[in-house]
């Protein structure tokens, strides 16, 4: 049954499918940081406030996963920021979440923390939001 993006609700869904991935369990592996994800207003497109999302990811699963405002998830340790239509794009696999930062379509807001060898666990993580089954919100 799908739930409304971004509620707390989808929330839940993600953290279950970061936590049932394999590829996650592995990239994750040595990541101790939390990741915000930033999702910016669009009114037009019906998501009419910024909200954010806090992940914290420890070695390889998420420990938790929440919905609150942008400037929660701008106090993590490594955020990423794009507005409401390009998150949409990358939970329904239009858009790759590492190539969408490489083409600036999503923004890090933070440097990678210190003693981090990577940025393999957020990018996994983030491609794992395609399957906890969302709607969309309306109109968008």
């Amino acid at each position: 049954m799908a739930v409304k993006a971004f509620s707390n609700e989808w929330a839940k869904a993600f953290k279950d499918e970061v936590n049932k991935s394999s590829v996650y369990k592995t990239a994750g592996k040595g990541w101790k940081w939390t990741v915000g994800l930033v999702v910016e207003a669009e009114p037009e497109k019906h998501f009419p406030e910024a909200k954010g999302i806090v992940m914290d990811l420890f070695d390889g699963e998420a420990r938790d996963i929440e919905v609150g405002s942008a400037a929660d998830a701008q106090k993590c340790d490594f955020v990423i920021t794009a507005p409401y239509t390009r998150w949409k794009e990358v939970a329904t696999n239009q858009l790759d979440a590492t190539k969408g930062m490489l083409q600036g379509k999503l923004k890090q807001g933070a440097s990678p923390p210190p003693n981090s060898t990577s940025t393999a666990a957020p990018r996994s993580c983030t491609r794992t939001m395609s399957r906890a089954r969302s709607r969309p919100c309306l109109g968008a």
